[in-house]
C-alpha cells in the first residue's frame, strides 16, 4: 500500500520521468481511443466534442507541464532545501499513472455516450473520483519528497501550486489548442477559392448562406465561412478566431447536437438583415447571429448566450 501511494524514495529522476513519460503517452492514447479527454490536469471527462490524437498528446502535454512548472516554483519559494528540478519532473510524470489505468478502464462499457445516459454518468463519475483523490496523493508525495518539504507549509503550497496548475493547464487547452479540436479537418464543403467565389455568385438567399455557415462550424471548415463575409469581416474575424469561439461554446455547453433551423428568426434592423439560430448543445444552448448587409454579405457573426 506504501507504494500506491508513495513510490518516489524508491523512484525519481530520469528513471520516474520515463516511466511517467510513457504511462502519459499510453494515456493519450487510450482516451483518443475511448473519447474520453484528459483536458486539464484533475479534469476528466467523457469527450463533448471530437478531438484528434495530436490533441490528445497535447493535453497530456500541458497538464505535465503546468504541474511540473507550478510544483517546482513552489518548491524553490517554499523549500529551503537544495533540489533537482529533474526530480520534481519525474515525480510529477510518475504520479499520473492512476490515470493511465482509468483509461483503460474506459474500455469497458462505461463512458457516458450521450446526455441522457444517466447510468453510464453516474457509473463514469463513481470511478473516476477516486482515480482522481489516488493522483491527488500521489502529486502531494511526489512534491513533498521531491522539494523536501513537510507540515503546513508543503499542505499549503502543494494546494496552491495544484489549484494555479489546473487553471494554467485548462485555459491552455481552450485557447492556445483549439485548433486541434475540430470535428473532420477535410470536409465535403466547399474548400477552395474557385468553388467558394461560385458560391457567392450564385444567387443564394440568406438564409440559405446561413445555413451552409452551421455546416461550415459542425465540419469544423471554417475557411469556408469566409466566403460569405464582407471586406472588413475578412479582415477581423479570421478562421482561427471562429475556431476558438466554437471551442469555447463546446467547452461551456458541452458537445454540440444540432442547429434548430425551424427556430431560426430573421428581424430588419436599419439595412441589416439579422438571423438567429439556436444551437442545441449538451449542456447548455446557444445562438448563431449573422448579420447580412443590403449585398447579402455577412457584416457580423456571433455565437451567444441564449438569454
Amino acid at each position: 500500500m506504501k507504494y500506491l501511494i508513495n513510490p518516489f524514495e524508491r523512484i525519481a529522476g530520469w528513471q520516474a520521468l520515463l516511466i511517467g513519460g510513457g504511462a502519459m503517452a499510453l494515456t493519450a492514447v487510450f482516451g483518443k481511443i475511448n473519447h474520453v479527454a484528459f483536458d486539464g490536469v484533475l479534469n476528466v471527462h467523457a469527450a463533448d466534442m471530437p478531438f484528434s490524437f495530436a490533441a490528445s498528446f497535447a493535453m497530456q502535454a500541458v497538464n505535465f507541464l503546468s504541474l511540473f512548472l507550478t510544483m517546482w516554483i513552489a518548491g524553490v519559494c517554499f523549500s529551503k532545501a537544495k533540489f533537482r528540478a529533474l526530480d520534481v519532473a519525474g515525480t510529477m510524470a510518475l504520479a499520473y499513472i492512476p490515470m493511465l489505468l482509468l483509461a483503460v478502464i474506459c474500455f469497458l462499457p462505461i463512458v457516458p455516450v450521450g446526455l441522457h445516459d444517466f447510468s453510464r454518468m453516474f457509473i463514469f463519475g463513481a470511478i473516476v473520483i477516486p482515480f482522481i483523490i489516488w493522483t491527488v496523493a500521489l502529486m502531494y508525495n511526489a512534491y513533498t519528497v521531491s522539494c523536501h518539504l513537510k507540515g503546513v507549509k508543503a499542505v499549503v503550497s502543494f494546494i496552491g501550486a495544484l489549484l494555479i496548475a489546473s487553471v494554467i493547464s485548462k485555459v491552455v487547452v481552450i485557447f492556445m489548442l483549439s485548433n486541434l479540436f475540430s470535428g473532420n479537418p477535410t470536409s465535403t464543403f466547399e474548400t477552395n477559392s474557385s468553388e467558394n467565389t461560385a458560391i457567392v455568385a450564385d444567387s443564394l438567399t440568406i438564409r440559405q448562406k446561413t445555413e451552409n455557415v452551421i455546416k461550415a462550424f459542425e465540419q469544423g471548415n471554417f475557411n469556408a465561412i469566409t466566403v460569405y463575409f464582407d471586406a472588413t469581416m475578412k479582415e477581423r474575424l479570421t478562421p482561427n478566431m471562429m475556431r476558438m469561439a466554437w471551442v469555447q461554446a463546446g467547452a461551456t455547453g458541452g458537445r454540440f447536437e444540432k442547429a434548430d433551423i425551424e427556430g431560426l428568426t430573421e428581424t430588419r434592423i436599419n439595412d441589416f438583415d439579422i438571423i438567429e439560430v439556436p444551437l442545441i448543445f449538451r449542456r447548455e444552448n446557444r445562438k448563431l447571429r449573422l448579420a447580412f448587409n443590403s449585398d447579402g454579405e455577412i457584416s457580423g457573426l456571433f455565437i451567444i448566450p441564449v438569454n
